[in-house]
């Protein structure tokens, strides 16, 4: 399934789950200060079997909460529905074609979770091409540009077809690699 599926389907389950969620809180006008719990709750099966990711309900709190937070800082006019999908495949979508895949680690030398990904990285002789944003302005101007902050680790994963998805998150990176390529 392709990136833009992905999306789609999660873009589809989280209207479906707001306007459930609405439903339920409908005395309150939909307002749940607990809304995450709910979500996780509510969300924790389809969502799994959409990304072929089993999901715990703590880990689909943090993640809403997460991309909640995300969604917030950037101030950005797109649904929330829609950035939400894309922050779940960004982190936590399948690989189609792994072994033709090309990565990148945007990486700081001296960052601990960075540290722990390329650690992962060579335990698996992953070919990953080293990204240094302290070393190259570039690495860290392009790393800004498209995720608003200079936030490392994060690895971008260039598809045969051309697609780009950046993966923030060491531990969400981490996952993927060893799921990916074990």
């Amino acid at each position: 399934m392709r990136n833009t599926e992905y999306e789609r389907q999660l873009t589809e389950l989280f209207t479906e789950t707001a306007r459930a969620h609405h439903e339920a809180f409908a005395a309150t006008d939909g307002k749940d200060p607990e809304w995450p719990i709910w979500y996780a709750e509510y969300l924790q099966q389809p969502i799994s079997e959409i990304l072929q990711n089993e999901f715990l309900k703590s880990n689909l709190i943090y993640c809403m909460m997460s991309a909640d937070f995300e969604y917030a800082a950037r101030e950005t006019d797109v649904p929330w529905q829609k950035f939400y999908s894309d922050h779940f495949v960004e982190h936590f979508a399948p690989a189609e074609t792994p072994s033709e895949d090309s990565l990148a680690l945007y990486y700081s030398p001296t960052c601990p979770f960075c540290q722990n990904v390329i650690r992962t990285t060579d335990q698996l002789g992953i070919d990953i091409e080293m990204r240094n944003i302290d070393e190259n302005e570039n690495y860290r101007d392009e790393l800004i540009s498209v995720r608003d902050r200079a936030t490392v680790p994060v690895m971008q994963i260039s598809s045969a077809d051309g697609d780009k998805r950046w993966m923030p998150e060491s531990r969400d990176i981490i996952n993927y690699l060893e799921k990916a390529y074990k």
